[in-house]
């Protein structure tokens, strides 16, 4: 008679001590995270979750006498100086707001701060909930107290705007701010902050304006991009960008290099993009077709 084939047993390796005191058995465990960023929840016990966040760099690009070249190196600067913040008494962490029109390479920046960590073997950490970030962050640090970590709050103004601004106060500079950490975060708004976010150091220590890149930084991009064209090429494109952010100037390159467009003619439609504002008064105002009657 052929016997049922055994599955193997999966063994709990520890035990956890509840909140009430008593013990519960607990699955695999790790000393510590995988490098890499991450999104902090909350289950509906108050445990927190760490989630793999997803995040994309383009091809890191160096931009030489920049504000992105300042922030990278004054940002590698800051991990190694652990020993004088605490010699004199102070946290040892850094905070960085970056505000501009969309499109300019905020988000990009701070991605490339992120990957820079994760590549140092760290983490980071991305909020959504205050709340849950706050009670995440206290988690992290009671397991890994001496672990380096960026923390990023994207379109903070959003973010203040859905949550408020108490539980984000604790997590920058109150009880529940955490030790050797570099906040990042960003808007396309800043009049919509408080004074209390963009105005007390040790919140954020530095507000940078990211502006559209000037011609050193498109012909670093473009050349960087397009390492085929010889210089008076690049030169023009240069020329031809002239007030485009970022986001275009990758869009630019799409355009011309990829669906074989001219490239003045991508350029001033990408300006006109900028400059439209869609609206119902195009159409005066009437309610939109009923796509399932006209579509056939």
């Amino acid at each position: 008679m052929t016997q049922p084939t055994r599955l193997p047993v999966v063994s709990d390796l520890q035990w956890t001590l509840t909140r009430s005191g008593s013990f519960i058995t607990c699955g695999r465990t790790s000393p510590r995270l995988p490098p890499g960023a991450y999104t902090v929840t909350l289950d509906h016990c108050g445990e927190s979750h760490f989630r793999p966040h997803p995040f994309h760099t383009d091809d890191l690009i160096a931009f030489p006498d920049s504000v992105w070249a300042d922030v990278l190196a004054e940002v590698g600067t800051f991990w190694a100086t652990g020993d004088r913040f605490a010699r004199l008494g102070f946290a040892h962490r850094r905070g960085y707001l970056f505000y501009g029109k969309q499109g300019c390479g905020k988000s990009s920046l701070i991605h490339q701060l992120v990957n820079r960590v994760v590549g140092a073997g760290h983490v980071a950490f991305f909020c959504g909930c205050p709340t849950a970030f706050r009670y995440g962050a206290a988690r992290f640090r009671e397991v890994e107290p001496e672990r380096p970590a960026v923390c990023v709050f994207e379109d903070i103004d959003a973010i203040i705007k859905e949550y408020g601004d108490a539980e984000l106060l604790q997590v920058l500079d109150g009880n529940g701010q955490i030790d050797k950490v570099v906040n990042l975060a960003s808007t396309n708004y800043p009049e919509r902050l408080d004074r209390r976010i963009i105005a007390r150091p040790r919140r954020f220590d530095r507000l940078l304006r990211i502006d559209p890149p000037d011609a050193g930084l498109r012909g670093a991009f473009f050349a960087k991009k397009l390492p085929h064209l010889p210089a008076g090429d690049v030169a023009r494109w240069v020329a031809a960008s002239d007030g485009l952010p970022f986001a275009a100037l990758t869009e630019l390159v799409i355009s011309v290099e990829c669906l074989g467009h001219e490239l003045g003619a991508a350029a001033a439609a990408l300006r006109e993009l900028d400059r439209h504002a869609p609206s119902s008064d195009e159409f005066g105002g009437a309610p939109l077709p009923d796509l399932a009657t006209t579509c056939v």
